[in-house]
């Protein structure tokens, strides 16, 4: 059982995420959505950053002795995973669009309970993670919406990302102690 668990939780890592956002993003530009491809990174920007500013201050003075860290690998999946989730069933019809959604959901929970059931995060900071990631979704497929590809080639997105996926699985970016260290540098302490 760990096995899996640790198997679904790299799919949340940053090895992974990164670059499925670089992925994403050059088949916006590719399927002429410059606007689009902007907004992917305002949401990415966004998702990453928050994520990163609250665990550099939660590191120093936790609000609640449950929320110590906003788990980043929810909200990074839940952005990443569900835009792609959310690209598919807008450019797909019927049966199709409920496995994409259902597809994307499914990771995406399964990915933030492999976060609690290996105690890397607790209750809290995976509904933090998911909250965040929401929120940069709901960024993202707006301006989607609004700025769509002109032609979408599904399959050049899901060999790519699958490739990705295969290749990069099981790699690590400990992220975290890097942002321990920016918040032991900058003494943030509970007043």
């Amino acid at each position: 059982m760990r096995t899996w668990l640790i198997a679904l939780t790299e799919l949340g890592d940053a090895a992974v995420l990164v670059p499925l956002t670089l992925v994403l993003l050059l088949w916006l530009l590719l399927m002429r959505s410059p606007r689009g491809a902007a907004w992917w990174a305002i949401a990415v920007a966004g998702c990453v950053g928050l994520t990163a500013v609250l665990k550099v201050s939660f590191f120093g003075c936790p609000p609640t002795p449950e929320l110590r860290s906003p788990s980043g690998h929810t909200s990074f999946s839940t952005l990443v995973y569900g835009a792609i989730s959310f690209v598919t069933a807008i450019e797909s019809t019927g049966f199709r669009r409920v496995i994409a959604i259902g597809s994307g959901i499914s990771l995406i929970l399964a990915i933030a309970a492999s976060r609690l059931l290996l105690f890397a995060h607790s209750a809290s900071e995976i509904g933090l993670g998911l909250v965040i990631g929401t929120v940069a979704l709901g960024v993202f497929s707006q301006s989607y919406l609004r700025h769509r590809a002109t032609e979408a080639w599904l399959t050049l997105l899901f060999v790519a990302a699958g490739a990705l996926v295969l290749v990069l699985h099981g790699g690590e970016l400990d992220g975290e102690q890097v942002l321990h260290k920016i918040a032991g540098y900058l003494l943030i302490h509970c007043a």
